[in-house]
């Protein structure tokens, strides 16, 4: 009851935790298959059926909005912690806590700058080659 922020960044992040759990499927289950495919195509300098039969480019835009929110939430998530600062009355399970919520927010980071720099746009270059 005393530190009331905690409710709110739970709520954050358990909606944060579903979205990113659709994120993933929609990675590991449509984008990273169809840019494996267009890799192999491209190594052996043949057609991607894939390629043709779908377009990156959604699946990329669509990702990249997803970090965007998640972005957001950790953002929210760093405000009502106060950037992370653990209160002087705070037990070790609530330091533990946000501790763990800066190192989750870190890899999420490096995770996204990954996607949205190297992977996506090599992806969608990629794709423009073959045509």
């Amino acid at each position: 009851d005393v530190h009331s922020e905690l409710r709110r960044i739970r709520a954050l992040f358990m909606e944060l935790s579903r979205e990113l759990l659709v994120h993933l499927l929609n990675e590991e289950q449509i984008l990273f298959p169809q840019i494996a495919s267009m890799e192999e195509a491209a190594t052996h300098r043949m057609p991607s059926i894939q390629a043709v039969l779908r377009t990156v480019q959604s699946p990329v835009q669509k990702l990249v909005l997803d970090h965007d929110s998640a972005g957001a939430a950790l953002h929210e998530i760093r405000r009502l912690s106060y950037n992370y600062q653990v209160p002087a009355d705070a037990c070790d399970s609530y330091r533990a806590l946000y501790e763990a919520l800066q190192s989750f927010e870190a890899d999420l980071h490096r995770h996204v700058h990954l996607e949205n720099n190297i992977l996506f746009p090599r992806s969608v270059e990629l794709e423009a080659a073959a045509f």
